[in-house]
């Protein structure tokens, strides 16, 4: 007689690093991506003044590395 597996035991074998390894995957282009609308609200914090966008784009890397 053959053994009907529930969804639940289906569940517990799948290996949990593996979603969590899909989810890190982050390609260069996402990366800029994030900078690019953090420093965008960087900008618009300090009044949208101009002259300011290489100080706004290097916060944003670095608030996104801690």
């Amino acid at each position: 007689m053959a053994k009907i597996t529930t969804e639940t035991e289906n569940k517990k074998k799948t290996p949990a690093s593996k979603s969590k390894k899909a989810k890190a995957a982050q390609t260069p282009e996402m990366r800029e991506e994030q900078v690019r609308v953090a420093a965008y609200y960087l900008w618009e914090k300090r009044g949208k003044t101009d002259g300011s966008h290489s100080d706004d784009w290097f916060e944003a890397e670095h608030s996104l590395t801690d």
